[in-house]
């Protein structure tokens, strides 16, 4: 998908800026009104804090280059359109604006670096998935990765049904009759019109095999009778992880996308918490450890498979400089303070090809909020 490729290019990008001056801003927003009159104006303080903070610590040249861009950057805000956070980062020849679909907490953060976080959290959400919105005149297709959809307009989708049942009213026969003829024939109609209804549904189970790679999941929308007509045809039931019963044949793209996102979020959790039990389940072959401490340690020895860490858990410490041992209290003997030892680790595993995945806050809170399955 367009989306999930641009967020991992933006991530790639804002991987590589190192050693330059670096400006993250985190700042909660708001969907709605009236919340969200007050975003322009807390995202204008921030600013003002960030102009503040870099002071006189960049040349006059490289600070005005920072500021402009901050500045152009701020005027690209959609403040009509939010979602529940945004992220702008800024060095001197970067200047990008990320939308985060979930709560965010509030950050100024001016370094060497940028801080990424949120960023990587939007990248473990970003599992691409599809919607099927069915009816009994036509379906669409959208693929999806996180909060945003991208109808499927090809030789497959949408599809519309067409209907060619051939019907003359029937005259009635004899008085004695009645109109039995008549219902007779409205009761055939209704019989054939089913039956083409499931043969449509059945055509477009065998259309979704082209856009079902990986893992896909599927969230359905439709009318109670269509979804039950879907859900008997199709040979892909086991894909599909939400259903929506309504008719939303209104509703654009975007509103879809608001209509599908929180049941995808949930999802997706759900998916979190079956990492949880696979690290439970390691816990009792030796492959998995806990604690910010311990979790170092095999990190940098590069004994790190996937981390789960909870998305706003931070810790300082203070390394060793002989061992790198991490400290959590300033050691007697020769160290180095570093402002984030979770930080640190992240960048450890991912610099080693390991996996890293985000928790809900206090997700982990019986690990001590930060947990890892090793490589051996």
């Amino acid at each position: 998908m367009i989306t999930e490729k641009l967020l991992s290019q933006d991530l790639v990008a804002l991987q590589q800026e190192k050693g330059n001056t670096c400006i993250s801003i985190i700042i909660p927003t708001h969907r709605r009104n009236p919340e969200r009159r007050l975003d322009r104006k807390e995202i204008e303080k921030v600013i003002t804090r960030a102009v503040e903070a870099l002071g006189d610590r960049e040349p006059e040249a490289s600070r005005k280059i920072l500021l402009e861009s901050l500045d152009q950057l701020a005027q690209t805000i959609d403040f009509n359109h939010q979602t529940e956070g945004i992220g702008l980062y800024v060095s001197s020849h970067i200047k990008i604006l990320i939308h985060f679909p979930f709560p965010v907490e509030e950050k100024l953060i001016i370094g060497d670096h940028f801080e990424l976080r949120d960023l990587l959290y939007k990248v473990n959400l970003s599992k691409p998935y599809l919607v099927l919105q069915i009816s009994e005149k036509d379906s669409h297709l959208y693929e999806g990765s996180v909060d945003e959809l991208l109808e499927v307009r090809d030789a497959h989708f949408p599809a519309v049904y067409n209907d060619q049942y051939e019907y003359n009213p029937a005259s009635q026969s004899s008085t004695m009759a009645g109109y039995a003829h008549v219902k007779s024939n409205e009761k055939d109609k209704s019989v054939m019109e089913e039956i083409r209804f499931k043969h449509f549904f059945h055509q477009i189970d065998k259309k979704l095999n082209e856009y079902l790679q990986g893992d896909k999941g599927i969230v359905l929308l439709g009318a109670e009778k269509e979804l039950s007509w879907f859900e008997n045809q199709t040979r892909h039931a086991n894909r599909i992880f939400h259903k929506i019963a309504g008719n939303y044949n209104h509703l654009n793209h975007k509103e879809i996308a608001d209509l599908v996102w929180p049941h995808v979020r949930k999802h997706l959790q759900e998916e979190q918490a079956q990492s949880i039990r696979e690290f439970q389940e390691k816990v009792g072959q030796k492959h998995a450890i806990s604690g910010i401490q311990e979790v170092w340690k095999a990190s940098r020895e590069g004994n790190a498979s996937k981390l789960l860490v909870e998305k706003d858990f931070h810790k300082p410490g203070f390394v060793e400089a002989d061992t790198e041992h991490l400290f959590l209290q300033p050691p007697r003997v020769a160290h180095q303070a570093t402002p984030d030892a979770v930080e640190d680790i992240i960048e450890m595993v991912l610099k080693k090809k390991g996996q890293v995945l985000f928790m809900e806050n206090d997700g982990l809170k019986d690990f001590q909020h930060i947990a890892l399955i090793t490589r051996y």
